[in-house]
């Protein structure tokens, strides 16, 4: 009798055990664990990578970073939602204008009088002759092959040629102004206008050449003709204004002047 209720209360005891105790699975669960979870290496290309890993990791600077170490444009700017933002192609790269002036080429400079045609060596010839010799009355027969007589110093073309070479004259022999021719027609000289109707040989070749070109030994031809101060003063005005002697291709005197 006294059994009875101790039976009833073990298998009380064990009904209520039943409910209580965690199950298998319960119990393995309530075990604490620590996981380390390594996620898995893939690469930017391959087909695998999962969404989350392909695409951009910000930086601190707003700017994206892929996973290949590449640099990617920075977002975009308020307002620019939906639009594809371009690097700069070469072709929309600023181009610094280049400043450079167009070089004018100098003159040819010639002092070969046989590379002439022949009209040009004949009076060129003659005037050097008479010039040389001191005679001024030589200095007539270089002026009557021309048709016209030529242009001398102020004085228009028609007029006594000689005795417009003595009023050019510092002395009343002349003999400055031939000196002067002698010394321009043993100059170099240029050839104006060539292939032209106006083609003009001309002595010497400062008249039509820039001064500001000129090198030291050009320098020292011009001062076979001119002073120091007159060199000054054509610095000044920026070219040539002594004289000057043209010939055409025909051999016509055309004229001796000064000035500009």
């Amino acid at each position: 009798m006294l059994c009875q209720p101790r039976k009833q209360s073990l298998a009380a005891f064990c009904l209520i055990s039943l409910f209580l105790l965690p199950s298998s699975g319960q119990a393995a669960s309530s075990v604490t664990t620590e996981r380390i979870i390594s996620l898995p290496t893939f690469s930017t290309s391959s087909k695998d990578a999962p969404a989350s890993l392909s695409g951009e990791i910000q930086d601190s600077a707003g700017s994206g970073t892929s996973l290949n170490g590449d640099r990617l444009l920075s977002q975009e700017p308020e307002g620019a939602e939906g639009q594809i933002a371009l690097p700069p192609s070469d072709h929309d790269s600023p181009v610094s204008p280049v400043s450079s002036a167009p070089t004018i080429p100098l003159p040819e400079i010639h002092y070969d009088i046989t590379k002439a045609p022949k009209g040009v060596q004949r009076m060129h010839e003659s005037l050097l002759s008479a010039a040389k010799s001191g005679d001024m009355a030589k200095m007539r027969q270089a002026i009557e092959m021309n048709e016209m007589p030529p242009i001398l110093g102020y004085e228009e073309a028609g007029s006594d040629p000689l005795a417009a070479l003595y009023g050019m004259s510092g002395d009343s022999e002349g003999s400055e102004i031939l000196a002067i021719m002698s010394e321009i027609l043993e100059a170099g000289y240029v050839i104006q206008n060539k292939g032209t109707p106006q083609e003009l040989y001309l002595w010497p070749y400062f008249a039509d050449y820039p001064l500001a070109q000129l090198t030291k030994s050009q320098r020292v031809e011009l001062f076979r003709l001119i002073t120091a101060g007159d060199y000054a003063e054509m610095q000044t005005l920026g070219h040539y204004i002594f004289y000057r002697l043209g010939i055409g291709p025909d051999g016509t005197w055309h004229y001796l002047t000064a000035g500009d």
